[in-house]
């Protein structure tokens, strides 16, 4: 015998609902790429898992690879209010995230073209949201193991390469973007292993929580979160 929805569960999906759709109404995008966001925010269960470490930390935040700036709108309408700097290569990217965190008069968010992983933020908490595969497997130990030596937390979700059916379908997925214009086709394709992400942190005396995250959608998708090793520096 199932239960019947509560009057508060149902407020919390009309919320929930609600704050999605004042997302995706910040962004000035043709109808695909509306539905791209909409799709993102509901299915994607990266973003509720960031916050739910970040929600009441004071330290900045680090979002390598930010895109156009989603995770920042999503942290902000659940009320976290750390400083956001987000960074990616893609220039027309950034300029769209710029464009929309100014029209959402969001405080305290910024975004900059560039290699975050390049520069060490001690006291940030870094978090690199499915940009590992990007990297060729010698840029991606480089930028684990300065992330490794960084003392804030960081946050890396990221699919796995192993012989799962989940994987496959991640690798076809990634094709898809290419193809598609979204994602540069220079870009590598090489998903990291379990073990590869990890090894960085133990070498340096770091452990962290790993596990599958991949929510409603069929990806390969982990999540690692590797706590801080000191104190926020005041401000």
């Amino acid at each position: 015998m199932t239960s019947s929805p509560t009057p508060s569960s149902h407020s919390d999906f009309f919320a929930r609902r609600a704050r999605l759709r004042r997302i995706a109404a910040r962004f000035d995008a043709p109808p695909h790429l509306w539905c791209y966001l909409v799709g993102k925010l509901a299915l994607d269960p990266a973003y509720a898992a960031v916050l739910d470490i970040v929600r009441d930390s004071e330290r900045p935040i680090i979002d390598i690879g930010c895109g156009l700036g989603l995770l920042a709108h999503y942290l902000r309408e659940h009320g976290c209010r750390a400083p956001i700097v987000g960074y990616d290569l893609d220039s027309e990217k950034i300029a769209r995230a710029e464009t929309t965190a100014r029209r959402a008069r969001l405080k305290d968010v910024s975004f900059r073209c560039g290699d975050a992983a390049e520069h060490r933020e001690d006291s940030a908490t870094v978090v690199m949201l499915d940009v590992l595969h990007y990297l060729a497997r010698e840029h991606q130990r480089v930028v684990l193991e300065r992330l490794a030596r960084n003392d804030g937390a960081v946050i890396i979700r990221n699919g796995l390469r192993d012989r799962s059916w989940r994987y496959c379908v991640t690798l076809l997925e990634e094709y898809w973007t290419r193809w598609s214009g979204w994602i540069p086709s220079r870009a590598p394709i090489h998903f990291p292993t379990h073990e590869a992400i990890l090894a960085p942190f133990r070498e340096v005396g770091r452990t962290g929580e790993a596990r599958p995250l991949w929510g409603a959608t069929p990806f390969s998708s982990h999540l690692f979160v590797f706590a801080p090793t000191s104190q926020p520096q005041p401000t």
